[in-house]
Protein backbone atom coordinates (compact mmCIF):
# COMPACT_ATOMS: atom_id res chain seq x y z
CA UNK A 1 0.00 0.00 0.00
CA UNK A 2 1.37 3.27 -1.28
CA UNK A 3 1.88 5.79 2.22
CA UNK A 4 2.91 9.64 0.82
CA UNK A 5 5.06 10.43 3.86
CA UNK A 6 7.18 7.29 3.48
CA UNK A 7 7.21 8.56 -0.41
CA UNK A 8 8.37 11.89 0.54
CA UNK A 9 10.94 11.37 2.99
CA UNK A 10 12.41 8.70 0.64
CA UNK A 11 12.72 11.47 -2.20
CA UNK A 12 14.03 14.06 -0.04
CA UNK A 13 17.12 11.50 1.22
CA UNK A 14 17.48 10.99 -2.55
CA UNK A 15 17.35 14.86 -3.79
CA UNK A 16 19.73 15.51 -1.16
CA UNK A 17 21.90 12.51 -1.45
CA UNK A 18 22.71 13.18 -5.24
CA UNK A 19 22.42 16.81 -4.76
CA UNK A 20 19.33 17.29 -7.00
CA UNK A 21 17.21 20.75 -7.05
CA UNK A 22 13.77 20.61 -8.34
CA UNK A 23 13.28 23.63 -10.91
CA UNK A 24 9.51 23.06 -10.83
CA UNK A 25 6.86 21.02 -9.47
CA UNK A 26 4.75 18.73 -12.22
CA UNK A 27 0.88 19.45 -12.37
CA UNK A 28 0.89 16.19 -13.90
CA UNK A 29 2.28 12.59 -13.86
CA UNK A 30 5.39 13.63 -15.90
CA UNK A 31 8.87 14.52 -15.53
CA UNK A 32 11.88 15.76 -16.88
CA UNK A 33 15.75 15.40 -15.76
CA UNK A 34 18.81 17.99 -16.88
CA UNK A 35 21.71 15.51 -15.98
CA UNK A 36 24.24 18.09 -16.50
CA UNK A 37 22.68 20.87 -14.38
CA UNK A 38 21.02 18.24 -11.76
CA UNK A 39 17.76 19.62 -11.95
CA UNK A 40 14.72 18.39 -12.33
CA UNK A 41 10.65 18.71 -13.02
CA UNK A 42 8.73 16.24 -11.11
CA UNK A 43 5.44 15.58 -9.52
CA UNK A 44 4.89 15.97 -5.64
CA UNK A 45 4.80 11.76 -5.02
CA UNK A 46 1.17 11.82 -3.85
CA UNK A 47 0.39 8.43 -5.20
CA UNK A 48 2.69 5.71 -6.52
CA UNK A 49 2.52 6.70 -10.40
CA UNK A 50 4.20 9.97 -9.38
CA UNK A 51 6.34 8.51 -6.69
CA UNK A 52 7.71 6.36 -9.83
CA UNK A 53 8.06 9.46 -11.77
CA UNK A 54 10.20 10.75 -9.08
CA UNK A 55 12.47 8.42 -9.07
CA UNK A 56 12.90 7.68 -12.92
CA UNK A 57 13.89 11.03 -12.96
CA UNK A 58 16.45 10.56 -10.23
CA UNK A 59 18.14 8.14 -12.72
CA UNK A 60 18.39 9.95 -14.81
CA UNK A 61 20.64 12.51 -13.14
CA UNK A 62 22.41 9.67 -11.38
CA UNK A 63 22.89 7.72 -14.54
CA UNK A 64 23.72 10.79 -16.85
CA UNK A 65 23.72 10.55 -20.90
CA UNK A 66 24.99 6.79 -21.00
CA UNK A 67 23.70 4.39 -23.53
CA UNK A 68 20.69 4.21 -26.20
CA UNK A 69 17.22 5.64 -25.67
CA UNK A 70 15.38 2.63 -24.82
CA UNK A 71 18.60 1.54 -22.55
CA UNK A 72 18.45 4.66 -20.63
CA UNK A 73 14.64 4.45 -20.15
CA UNK A 74 14.60 0.71 -19.16
CA UNK A 75 17.40 1.13 -16.25
CA UNK A 76 15.04 4.13 -14.92
CA UNK A 77 12.12 2.38 -15.00
CA UNK A 78 13.70 -0.60 -12.80
CA UNK A 79 15.36 1.64 -10.84
CA UNK A 80 11.75 3.50 -9.73
CA UNK A 81 10.18 0.20 -9.96
CA UNK A 82 13.55 -1.00 -7.42
CA UNK A 83 13.02 1.85 -5.23
CA UNK A 84 8.84 1.28 -4.64
CA UNK A 85 9.14 -2.14 -3.48
CA UNK A 86 11.95 -1.48 -1.10
CA UNK A 87 9.13 0.91 0.54
CA UNK A 88 6.60 -2.02 0.18
CA UNK A 89 4.64 0.10 -2.67
CA UNK A 90 2.53 -1.98 -4.78
CA UNK A 91 4.20 -1.68 -8.03
CA UNK A 92 1.98 -4.07 -10.89
CA UNK A 93 -0.13 -1.15 -12.40
CA UNK A 94 2.80 1.54 -12.89
CA UNK A 95 5.00 -1.99 -14.55
CA UNK A 96 2.89 -2.14 -16.87
CA UNK A 97 3.06 1.56 -17.46
CA UNK A 98 6.89 1.04 -17.63
CA UNK A 99 6.70 -1.94 -19.77
CA UNK A 100 4.54 -0.11 -22.61
CA UNK A 101 6.93 3.04 -22.23
CA UNK A 102 10.04 1.08 -23.34
CA UNK A 103 7.93 -0.99 -25.49
CA UNK A 104 7.04 2.53 -27.50
CA UNK A 105 10.87 3.44 -27.35
CA UNK A 106 12.01 0.17 -28.37
CA UNK A 107 9.79 1.24 -31.02
CA UNK A 108 11.02 4.84 -31.47
CA UNK A 109 14.76 3.73 -31.64
CA UNK A 110 13.48 0.52 -34.24
CA UNK A 111 12.83 3.33 -36.86
CA UNK A 112 15.93 4.87 -36.52
CA UNK A 113 17.91 1.69 -37.40
CA UNK A 114 18.23 0.30 -33.65
CA UNK A 115 19.34 -3.57 -34.51
CA UNK A 116 16.76 -5.61 -32.82
CA UNK A 117 18.98 -8.66 -32.39
CA UNK A 118 20.86 -6.92 -29.91
CA UNK A 119 18.56 -6.38 -27.62
CA UNK A 120 19.26 -7.45 -23.76
CA UNK A 121 17.60 -10.85 -22.54
CA UNK A 122 16.46 -8.73 -19.27
CA UNK A 123 14.51 -5.79 -21.80
CA UNK A 124 12.68 -8.42 -23.58
CA UNK A 125 11.97 -10.86 -20.53
CA UNK A 126 10.34 -7.63 -19.55
CA UNK A 127 8.56 -6.30 -22.23
CA UNK A 128 7.36 -9.83 -23.56
CA UNK A 129 7.30 -9.18 -26.63
CA UNK A 130 8.87 -11.11 -29.90
CA UNK A 131 10.37 -8.47 -31.34
CA UNK A 132 11.75 -10.31 -34.20
CA UNK A 133 7.85 -10.15 -35.63
CA UNK A 134 9.24 -6.51 -36.50
CA UNK A 135 12.48 -7.40 -38.78
CA UNK A 136 11.71 -5.34 -41.77
CA UNK A 137 8.42 -3.78 -41.03
CA UNK A 138 7.29 -0.58 -40.13
CA UNK A 139 5.85 -0.42 -36.26
CA UNK A 140 3.74 1.45 -34.94
CA UNK A 141 3.10 1.91 -30.98
CA UNK A 142 -0.37 3.18 -28.73
CA UNK A 143 -1.44 3.03 -25.54
CA UNK A 144 1.62 3.31 -23.70
CA UNK A 145 1.59 6.17 -20.77
CA UNK A 146 -1.58 7.41 -18.97
CA UNK A 147 -3.51 4.78 -21.42
CA UNK A 148 -2.25 2.25 -19.23
CA UNK A 149 -4.18 3.40 -16.25
CA UNK A 150 -7.30 4.48 -18.51
CA UNK A 151 -7.44 0.35 -19.41
CA UNK A 152 -6.75 0.74 -22.59
CA UNK A 153 -5.09 -2.28 -24.37
CA UNK A 154 -1.40 -1.51 -25.95
CA UNK A 155 -1.87 -1.73 -29.71
CA UNK A 156 1.26 -2.19 -31.91
CA UNK A 157 0.71 -2.11 -35.54
CA UNK A 158 3.20 -4.19 -37.57
CA UNK A 159 2.82 -3.12 -41.55
CA UNK A 160 4.94 -3.81 -44.24
CA UNK A 161 7.17 -1.72 -46.21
Amino acid sequence: MFNKEKAEQHLSKLLKQYKIKVIKWSVSSCGKAWFNRKEVKIPKPTNIDRFCVCMHEIKHIIDGYKGKLYQREFACEMFAIEQANELGFDTTQYRERARRYIIMNIAKGYCRKLNLAKLETEVIEFCGIDFSEWEGKKVFVSGWGADAYKGKPLEIKIENI
